[in-house]
């Protein structure tokens, strides 16, 4: 973890500034380097240039090629990936005539593709995009500051829904961004997140430039462009907001990052409206197989194909190793067309047949033929697990707390279940990884559990919106819990929530009931396929006379009555969660 507090690592960034401030108008040429021939020690050595992204490196030594290493991602991204605003062609973060010239010079004398100077997205640089960067330039009249526009088109529309005085997001993050306060509330203040706390940044830096971005606990809240890094590197600083999207766009966080640049100022105008003409926003990246981790076990399920205008969803038995584990991170990626993926394990009362390992038992019947029995007793099996970890995201890494593990010693394995939709004309196939990490037994302090809130009565009329409230009380959230408290805990702490539903699902909310009956929002999903993983530093603590309530907006669309089940084409509304006692 980064120590910004430490005077040499604050050089170092400085350093790293000063460099990047030099060469930020073109990107450099970096060495192309494999990030997997610097030995097997598995100590962080830095970050390298791969030739399509900036790569961590677990290794001995740099060796021969320490020149070519970068402390920090985000130097080595700036470096060898930087990304101008669209219709910045120059890369001086301003918007003006000199561009119009350089787009003009490209459209003669060059075939490439620079995304800067594709206007109409596309794909092709020609004299329509001209056209347009004039347009963009002379239809730019705005005379507010730069804060005034972030403050009243970005953040009052997209942050202060949450972050208003008096809500429980205000609370846990110690930020309320109400219009009037909000200046004060971000500039050089402390997060309240103890692992950015812990790395030395603000939540808005006044150092401007490129050690302004690093120490901007703001800037990586929002950067929705660097998911996986903050995912990676960064998986104690919570989520990147808003929680559950709309994101922001690419030019609102160009925008946002040429003020931070400048230093972030109250009044003034420094950076150039006409970035905001892009309204484009992040898309994730393609698959990409994980790495084993250095301590623990990989799960690799290889390809497998799913039929055009199906789902396919199975089970898949990896047998138990000895012993326990105690596990602290977790990793999952998959390939494209995913719904879900989540890790079973049996409960101790499962009496059913010990499943085969290694083999795909399907719950959908285009996949088992006439094999009628068997989806019976996959569905059946199905139903008998007791869930550990999942998501909807295609590439997930999460970190539990420090001295925090769930552990791991069921008589059985893992049942993996991967879910995937195929709605094209052809046949998809896909892939998963999944990674446990794990500690020592002496290195935990509080043993994890899972918290599994269902509701199961849903009964969603054709062509309506309906709206399903389910409330939960202290002792029903207790009993939701699969490990008991310890001798002597007071408290249940809730560092993890997430929903779970399917595609007619188009809020879900989670919401804290208070003893004198007040409802306070915590969790918002707006997206059934990804649904945000709001990870809570400092955690939630339930007290005795609290409650919580999950809330669920659902527009059937059908002409008939959808129902609770297992099926894409039914619902569900699930609260998952990871808790400990202390």
């Amino acid at each position: 973890m980064i120590n910004l507090t430490n005077m040499n690592i604050q050089n170092r960034y400085i350093l790293s500034f000063l460099f990047i401030f030099s060469t930020f108008i073109f990107s450099e040429e970096c060495t192309i380097l494999n990030p997997n021939n610097y030995g097997s020690c598995g100590e962080n050595i830095g970050y390298v240039w791969d030739g399509q992204g900036c790569s961590v490196v677990y290794g001995c030594s740099q060796g021969e090629d320490a020149q070519y290493f970068f402390d920090f991602y985000e130097t080595c991204d700036l470096t060898c990936n930087p990304q101008f605003a669209l219709g910045d062609i120059n890369g001086d973060n301003t918007i003006n005539v000199v561009d119009i010239v350089s787009l003009v010079t490209f459209v003669l004398n060059s075939d490439d593709y620079i995304p800067s100077g594709d206007i109409n997205f596309d794909f092709t640089i020609n004299v329509v995009d001209i056209v347009a960067l004039v347009n963009f330039i002379l239809s730019s009249n705005e005379t507010r500051d730069t804060w005034q526009i972030i403050n009243e088109d970005i953040l009052t529309p997209k942050c202060t829904t949450c972050h208003y005085n008096g809500s429980s997001y205000s609370q846990i993050s110690n930020l309320v961004l109400d219009s009037d306060i909000s200046y004060e509330q971000l500039f050089t203040r402390l997060p309240n997140n103890t692992a950015a706390n812990n790395d030395g940044l603000y939540l808005l830096s006044d150092e401007g430039g490129l050690l302004g971005l690093l120490t901007s606990y703001f800037w990586e809240k929002i950067n929705i462009s660097n998911e996986l890094h903050f995912y990676s590197d960064h998986p104690q600083y919570g989520q990147i907001m808003p929680p559950g999207g709309p994101y922001l766009t690419n030019g609102e966080l160009n925008f946002i990052k040429k003020w931070i640049w400048e230093g972030s100022p109250e009044f003034g105008s420094v950076s150039d409206p006409a970035i905001l003409n892009d309204t484009s926003i992040y898309e994730t990246p393609e698959f990409t197989p994980l790495d084993p981790p250095i301590n623990g076990i990989q799960y690799h399920i290889d390809l497998f194909d799913v039929y055009p205008d199906t789902e396919r969803e199975f089970l898949y038995y990896v047998p138990p190793i000895d012993g326990e584990i105690f596990i602290n991170r977790v990793e999952m990626s998959m390939a494209a067309g995913t719904h879900h993926f989540i890790a079973y394990q049996f409960p101790e009362d499962y009496s059913g047949p010990n499943p085969e390992p290694y083999e795909l038992r399907d719950v959908h019947i285009d996949y088992l033929g006439s094999d009628v029995n068997a989806l019976i007793q996959n569905l059946t099996t199905l139903q008998q697990h007791t869930f550990v970890f999942g998501t909807q995201w295609p590439f997930w890494d999460y970190s539990l707390p420090d001295g925090v593990a769930l552990k791991f010693d069921s008589d059985y394995g893992f049942d993996l279940n991967p879910h995937y939709f195929n709605y094209t004309n052809d046949t998809i196939q896909g892939e998963v990884y999944f990674n446990v990490h794990t500690i020592l037994p002496s290195e935990v302090e509080h043993q994890a559990g899972i918290l599994q809130l269902n509701d199961n009565n849903i009964n969603l009329p054709p062509q309506q919106e309906t709206t399903l409230n389910k409330i939960f009380s202290a002792n029903q959230i207790l009993d939701s819990v699969n490990i008991d408290a310890p001798q002597g805990a007071t408290n249940l702490n809730i560092f993890q929530l997430f929903s779970h539903a399917h595609q007619l699902m188009t809020r879900f909310d989670i919401l804290i009931l208070q003893p004198n009956g007040e409802e306070e929002l915590i969790y918002t999903a707006l997206d059934y396929e990804h649904p945000p993983i709001l990870e809570l530093d400092p955690p939630l603590i339930i007290g005795p006379n609290q409650g919580l309530i999950s809330r669920a907006t659902y527009y059937n669309d059908t002409d008939s009555y959808v129902n609770f089940g297992i099926l894409s084409t039914d619902e569900m509304k699930i609260v998952f969660g990871l808790v400990y006692f202390d």
